[in-house]
C-alpha cells in the first residue's frame, strides 16, 4: 500500500494547504496509540489518513515535539476538513490528554451503525455493509499491542494501520444510504445530532486512581491511601519511562490502601521503592488529620 510519511510541522501544513487547494473536505482518520504499556504514559503514535487519493502516516510523536508541530496537528484535527472516523471517543480524549487538542468536525460512522442496532467493531461492520472479508482476528491483536512508539515503523504495522481507514468512505456512504431508508427523519435527526457532539468530553476526567479496581467500593480513608500510594508509583514509573504496572501491579497498590501502609505488602524486588511509599503514606496521614 503506498502511502506519505509526514513527520515535520512544514510537510503536515503544505498537506492542508494541498487538500484546500484541491477543494478536498472529506478525509478518512485513525489514530494509533501508546497507553502504559511499553512505556510511561498515553501518546498519539501516529494518525493514519486517507483522501481517496493517497494513504498518509502522520508521525505524531515526531511532531509532538515542537510547538510548530502541535500547531500543525492542531489544524488539522481542529480544522475545518470532516474527518471519517470509526469510535471516535477513545481517540479523541486520548488528543486531549495527551496534545491538549479537541478533536472536531468529526463524522463517526459508529454513531449511524448504532442507530441502525449494530454494535460489532469496524471488522464486522465491514462485513456486514461492504461484504469483505474480515482478516484473522489475531493478526489484529498482535498490531493492536505492537510497540507504536517504535521507529522506524516496520512495513507490516503501517500496513495494518492504513488498513483501519481504508473503508471509511465506503462505509460512510453505505450507512446514509441504509440510514435513509430505514430511519424517519426525526431519527435521523437525532443521529446527526449526535454526531455533531460524539467528539465531546461528556464527563470530567476521573483522576487514574478512581479508576482502579473497584474504587467506589473503598472506605473513604482507603481511597486517601490509594490517592497517594497510586501517585508514588506513578512518579516513580515517570522517572523510570516505564508502565505503571512494571514499578508495582494494581492489586498490591489496592492491598497498601486497604491496610494503610507498604510493610507486608511490597515484594522483595520493591523494596527500594520503601522511602516514596513511605512518604506516601505519611502524606496520607497527614490529609487524613485534615478531615
Amino acid at each position: 500500500m503506498d502511502y506519505t510519511f509526514v513527520s515535520k510541522p512544514q510537510e503536515l501544513s503544505a498537506l492542508l494547504s494541498q487538500w484546500s487547494d484541491q477543494g478536498i473536505e472529506s478525509v478518512a482518520m485513525d489514530f494509533e496509540e501508546e497507553s502504559n504499556l511499553h512505556c510511561y504514559g498515553e501518546h498519539v503514535c501516529t494518525i493514519q489518513l486517507y483522501d481517496k487519493n493517497r494513504y498518509y502516516i502522520i508521525d505524531a510523536i515526531e511532531l509532538a515535539k515542537t510547538k510548530d508541530g502541535l500547531d500543525a496537528m492542531k489544524a488539522l484535527l481542529e480544522g475545518p476538513v470532516e474527518k471519517i472516523m470509526f469510535a471516535c471517543q477513545s481517540d479523541a480524549a486520548l488528543a486531549r490528554k495527551a496534545l491538549n487538542i479537541q478533536l472536531k468536525n468529526i463524522f463517526d460512522v459508529r454513531v449511524i451503525a448504532i442507530a441502525l442496532d449494530f454494535n460489532g467493531n469496524l471488522t464486522s461492520l465491514i462485513e456486514r455493509n461492504l461484504g469483505i472479508k474480515a482478516e484473522d482476528g489475531g493478526s489484529k491483536k498482535k498490531y493492536q499491542t505492537a510497540n507504536w512508539m517504535r521507529r522506524p515503523i516496520p512495513p507490516a504495522q503501517i500496513e495494518y494501520a492504513l488498513s483501519d481507514v481504508k473503508y471509511l468512505f465506503d462505509l460512510k456512504t453505505s450507512l446514509l444510504s441504509e440510514m435513509t431508508s430505514k430511519l424517519t427523519r426525526s431519527q435521523q435527526g437525532r443521529v446527526m445530532h449526535e454526531m455533531k457532539v460524539c467528539a465531546l468530553q461528556k464527563r470530567p476526567e476521573r483522576p487514574g486512581w478512581e479508576k482502579i479496581c473497584n474504587f467506589k467500593l473503598l472506605s473513604e480513608r482507603e481511597k486517601i491511601y490509594i490517592k497517594h500510594f497510586f501517585l508514588a508509583r506513578d512518579s516513580l514509573a515517570r522517572k523510570a519511562n516505564v508502565p505503571a504496572s512494571r514499578i508495582l501491579d494494581k492489586h498490591l497498590v489496592v492491598a497498601m490502601a486497604k491496610k494503610g501502609t507498604w510493610e507486608g505488602i511490597l515484594p522483595p524486588e520493591g523494596m527500594t521503592y520503601e522511602p516514596v511509599f513511605e512518604k506516601a503514606r505519611l502524606d496520607a496521614e497527614a490529609e487524613l488529620k485534615k478531615k
